[in-house]
């Protein structure tokens, strides 16, 4: 089978289960509530899908890669349809968190199997780009899951649930037939901590400010809007969307400039702009609040680039039989980032000012670019005695 179909199969079956994930992600909430469950548990609920998700990350990469990826690709699947497809019978409350733990362990399953198995098939010189693929099919399939879960919702309430885990199951058959094996290894392993070192610490560190700034703000973002600018439904519905077209449009374009200019200079590039992007948000007013359809755009384009840059630095540093768990240790960085990124942004806010929503990853973007400086120097440092060496 040749690379390209392979891909081309990857991506489509990451596509189809996104869509799923979109397909009901908006109504779980509207199914709680009908349950007459109130906001905390409501939000309790979808916490327990990120805390498990976070939790099976590395056992889930170990695994990967003492049986290969494919095997977790399809099981990953087939468990995350399945829990999906519950939430169309359960009645009870306590049932959901199981259900979402399920989902949360299926999900990390895909995850980390689709992202070892896009490093292991890429060539060096295409892996960012590889990557962007990847994360433009992610954002494909889940921007055009809502309006389809909402019409099927509205049909009947169980559709869109078994919908979803019909879509998951085709995704997995697709992968099954069409996805060749790649690389595993079930002899001993050494401790992943072994040969990493500091490795892993750029990609993890970028996993961890993408999960931060994806749940952050997508939680918190429509409180300041209303807050700060006042602005009405469709102004904040055109700034998301804004948002969410410059991330799917930057993906690609991002990807081949990691691959020609050099990965960490073109996360360099990425984070500085951010750092400084967020710290001019707060100064728009709602006079001007179309100025945030533009900033919106540029945030998420810069910011899309942290998560395939990310993977596609672990392909290159990472040897592929430790492709697996050192995959999921981005997995975690970004599962943490995800779950504590709407609680400390929410507590700045209220004990600040609505304005730390994006001071706070000001920070973190522009820390993240001096790590990225220091580190850059030291490898060049190691480089450079290592070419003395040879010298004699």
């Amino acid at each position: 089978m040749s690379q390209t179909k392979a891909f081309l199969t990857i991506y489509v079956s990451v596509a189809i289960s996104y869509l799923g994930v979109g397909l009901v992600a908006p109504l779980i909430a509207v199914v709680l509530t009908e349950h007459g469950e109130n906001s905390f548990v409501v939000g309790l609920i979808g916490t327990t899908m990120f805390a498990a998700f976070t939790l099976a990350s590395f056992p889930i990469g170990t695994l990967t890669d003492r049986v290969g990826p494919k095997s977790i690709l399809i099981g990953g699947l087939i468990l995350y349809g399945a829990a999906i497809a519950m939430f169309a019978m359960i009645q009870v409350t306590w049932l959901f968190f199981i259900a979402r733990f399920i989902e949360g362990i299926g999900a990390a399953g895909v995850s980390v199997a689709v992202e070892t198995m896009i490093n292991q098939l890429s060539k060096s010189n295409e892996r960012a780009q590889r990557m962007s693929y990847y994360a433009l099919s992610v954002g494909l399939g889940w921007a055009a899951g809502p309006l389809t879960g909402t019409l099927l919702f509205g049909v009947y309430h169980w559709l869109p649930f078994i919908a979803c885990f019909a879509f998951s199951l085709l995704a997995a058959l697709l992968v099954s037939g069409l996805v060749p094996e790649t690389g595993s290894d079930s002899h001993h392993h050494e401790h992943l901590a072994q040969g990493l070192s500091m490795k892993l610490a750029v990609p993890m560190s970028a996993g961890a400010i993408y999960g931060y700034l994806m749940s952050s703000l997508v939680n918190l973002i429509p409180i300041y809007l209303q807050k700060e600018l006042q602005v009405s439904q469709l102004q904040m519905g055109l700034i998301i969307t804004s948002v969410i077209i410059g991330m799917l449009a930057s993906q690609v374009p991002i990807g081949r400039a990691a691959d020609r200019y050099g990965k960490r200079k073109t996360l360099l590039f990425c984070a500085s702009c951010l750092a400084v992007l967020f710290y001019f948000i707060p100064f728009i007013t709602s006079q001007y609040w179309w100025h945030f359809l533009i900033a919106g755009a540029l945030a998420g384009a810069l910011a899309g680039s942290l998560y395939p840059i990310g993977l596609a630095i672990i392909g290159s540093a990472v040897k592929k039989e430790k492709l697996g768990a050192a995959t999921s240790l981005f997995s975690l960085a970004f599962g943490f980032g995800s779950v504590v990124g709407p609680s400390v942004s929410g507590l700045a806010m209220d004990e600040l000012s609505d304005y730390w929503l994006f001071y706070l990853p000001a920070i973190l973007t522009a820390a993240f670019s001096v790590e990225l400086i220091i580190l850059y120097k030291k490898t060049a440092a190691r480089r450079r005695e290592s070419a003395h060496d040879s010298l004699f």
